[in-house]
C-alpha cells in the first residue's frame, strides 16, 4: 500500500512538471482563439518548427535547447506575424469551416516542408543535465532537466499572464477579444494587434517546443499529438482563458501520468479525449471560463 502511494505521488509530481509545458502550449492556443476566434489546427506543426530551430542550434552550434528556446520563440513570432498577414487575416471573418481548412492546410504544408528539409528520421538531443537526478527523501526523484524546464516555463507563463492583464497592449488584446468592432471604434488597430497576438501565441508554443526537445524524439509529425492536447487544454480551461489554460495544462499532465501508472501509456490519449468530450457535453464554457457570445 505504501509503495502504491509513493508511486502515485511520484506520478503526480511528474505530471506537474510535464503539465507546466502543456500549460504553455495551451496558453498560446488560448491567446490565439481569444483574440482572433480562430481554432488553430496548425498549432502542433508550429511547435514542431520550434523544436527544429532548437535542434539545429544544438546540432550546428552546440547551443543547449534550454537556451535555444529563445531563438525558437523569436523565429515562431516572426513566422506567426507573417502567416497572419499573408494568409490568416483573410479568413478571420469567414466561417469556422474555412478557418479549419486553412489551418489544416498550413499544418500539412509545414509538415511536408519539414520532411523535405530534415527527412522523416527520428532525432534526439542527449544532454548531461538529463542524467542528473535529484532525490526528495528515499522515494521521490526529479530529473534536473525537467526541473529546469519547469522553472523556465513558470517564468514565461507568469510573464505572459502579466503582459496580457497589466499592460496597455494586453488591454487592447482583451478589448478585441470582447468585441473587435467596438475596439476598432476606440482607435485600436485590430489587424496589427491580432497579428502580434498570433505571433505571441506561436512564440509560446515555440518556447514549449524548445523545452520539450530534450525529452522527446523529434520528427516532422511530432506536433500532431500536441495539437490534440492543446484542444483539450483550451476546452477544459475555458475557450480563450489564459489562466484557465495554465491550470488545465497541469491538470492534464497529472491525469496523463496517473493514467499511465495505473492503466498504461496507451490509455493516456483515450482519457484525454474522454475529458474533452465530458467537458464539451457538461460545461461547454470550460471549468474556468464563461460562456461567450
Amino acid at each position: 500500500m505504501a509503495v502504491q502511494l509513493w508511486s502515485a505521488l511520484q506520478a503526480i509530481l511528474n505530471g506537474i512538471l510535464t503539465g507546466s509545458l502543456y500549460s504553455l502550449i495551451g496558453m498560446g492556443m488560448a491567446l490565439i482563439f481569444g483574440v482572433m476566434r480562430i481554432v488553430n489546427f496548425a498549432h502542433g506543426a508550429f511547435m514542431m518548427l520550434g523544436m527544429y530551430v532548437a535542434f539545429e542550434l544544438f546540432d550546428k552550434l552546440g547551443v543547449s535547447p534550454y537556451l535555444g528556446f529563445l531563438a525558437a520563440a523569436v523565429a515562431l513570432f516572426a513566422i506567426g506575424f507573417a502567416a497572419y498577414h499573408g494568409m490568416l487575416r483573410w479568413i478571420a471573418e469567414r466561417s469556422d469551416f474555412m478557418q479549419i481548412l486553412m489551418t489544416l492546410g498550413i499544418a500539412q504544408m509545414i509538415i511536408g516542408t519539414a520532411q523535405h528539409l530534415f527527412s522523416g528520421d527520428f532525432r534526439q538531443v542527449n544532454l548531461p543535465v538529463r542524467s542528473v537526478i535529484y532525490r526528495l527523501g528515499t522515494h521521490l526523484a526529479f530529473n534536473a532537466g525537467d526541473l529546469l524546464a519547469f522553472a523556465i516555463t513558470v517564468v514565461v507563463a507568469v510573464g505572459m499572464f502579466l503582459f496580457v492583464m497589466k499592460t496597455r497592449f494586453g488591454r487592447a488584446l482583451r478589448a478585441i477579444a470582447q468585441n473587435r468592432y467596438a475596439a476598432s471604434l476606440i482607435g485600436i488597430n485590430v489587424q496589427r494587434t491580432q497579428a502580434i497576438a498570433f505571433g505571441l501565441g506561436l512564440a509560446a508554443v515555440g518556447i514549449a517546443g524548445g523545452l520539450l526537445l530534450p525529452a522527446f524524439y523529434l520528427y516532422p509529425e511530432v506536433g500532431g499529438q500536441f495539437t490534440l492536447k492543446s484542444f483539450v487544454i483550451v476546452v477544459l480551461g475555458g475557450m480563450g482563458s489564459i489562466e484557465g489554460a495554465a491550470i488545465a495544462g497541469v491538470v492534464l499532465g497529472v491525469v496523463e501520468n496517473l493514467t499511465s501508472l495505473y492503466w498504461g501509456n496507451e490509455w493516456a490519449l483515450v482519457v484525454d479525449f474522454a475529458i474533452f468530450l465530458l467537458v464539451l457535453s457538461l460545461r461547454p464554457a470550460g471549468l474556468f471560463g464563461r460562456q461567450r457570445t
